[in-house]
């Protein structure tokens, strides 16, 4: 893996293909550290030397969410933030509390409150959810009562964007990163 990995460094440029440094040599040397973390830390096989974690899984992410949207933006011949946005729609987290039916979501634990359901949900979504949407899988009262006490708090708490003139809302990182170590390790 190594050796073709660095052979691909060998072959001259092109400077007029799309990608061509890239493919030459980024995308390989990213490739070797995935296969390294992969077969040396514990992720592909049972009885790594290291046992996976956050640290190992963050790294594995990013790396293989950079090739593939410089792959998609190398053959699709798109700007980087459109390659971007298309990888991040490909990519889905999966929580066991939330269930979907046609085009409602519900957070079937009702312990939660209705803004860590709301947190939850815009966690798992990849993109802009109105607020109506939001509202009706949280049932909560009004659409108004749910801005002014659920939206407007955690968008102040920077744990989302909320826009109230077009109605929508998206996870912010530091909402994510408060989903992933504050609820998720609950279920």
């Amino acid at each position: 893996m190594l050796a073709a990995c660095q052979a691909l460094e060998k072959v001259p440029a092109n400077l007029s293909r799309v990608g061509d440094r890239s493919m030459r040599i980024l995308i390989p040397r990213m490739l070797v550290a995935l296969y390294e973390v992969r077969n040396n830390r514990g992720v592909g096989h049972v009885g790594g030397d290291v046992d996976p974690n956050l640290m190992d899984a963050t790294a594995v992410y990013s790396m293989t969410s950079w090739v593939l949207a410089e792959l998609v933006r190398i053959f699709h011949g798109v700007t980087t933030d459109d390659a971007r946005a298309a990888v991040a729609a490909l990519v889905e987290r999966k929580t066991p509390l939330i269930w979907q039916n046609d085009a409602s979501k519900r957070v079937l634990d009702v312990s939660i409150s209705k803004a860590d359901q709301t947190l939850l949900l815009l966690h798992q979504s990849t993109g802009w959810v109105t607020d109506k949407d939001l509202c009706l899988w949280v049932e909560y009262s009004s659409v108004s009562m749910f801005r002014a006490r659920i939206l407007k708090p955690l968008h102040k708490a920077r744990l989302i964007e909320f826009e109230s003139r077009g109605g929508r809302a998206h996870i912010s990182p530091s909402g994510a990163k408060d989903v992933e170590e504050r609820l998720l390790p609950r279920l």
